[in-house]
């Protein structure tokens, strides 16, 4: 089982990855049979081929940064980010917090995405 600094080590991987649009490190976090939610309520995205083309299309779009702590409990973790999405010309951010359940191995079993698309806010 990961110890809290491992899991903090994760998230901040996790959250550069992102950044840099290197999807196969993000699927390699994943366990194989690993499910994303995001946002919560919309469709589930169920083992590593979903989430690669998942994560093939949202990643390229967006820029994300760690706004507070990342909170571990258990097997899990929650943390705040700011996420900046560009599409073409428009840029438009969000504030979303993530949660992360994981297995004995360490991989990540279930992420979902706590934020609202009506709360899409324009560029700076």
């Amino acid at each position: 089982m990961l110890t809290p600094a491992e899991v903090r080590a994760l998230v901040s991987s996790y959250i550069d990855m992102m950044c840099k649009t290197e999807i196969d490190d993000i699927i390699a976090l994943f366990a194989e049979d690993a499910t994303a939610e995001d946002p919560v309520g919309g469709e589930l995205q169920r083992g590593r081929e979903a989430l690669h083309a998942f994560y093939s299309a949202a990643a390229p779009m967006l820029q994300v940064e760690l706004t507070g702590p990342v909170c571990v409990a258990g097997k899990e973790c929650a943390f705040p980010i700011l996420a900046q999405l560009t599409v073409g010309e428009n840029v438009s951010y969000l504030d979303a917090v993530d949660v992360f359940a994981f297995n004995e191995e360490g991989k990540i079993t279930s992420m979902r995405a706590f934020w609202n698309p009506q709360e899409l806010r324009p560029g700076r």
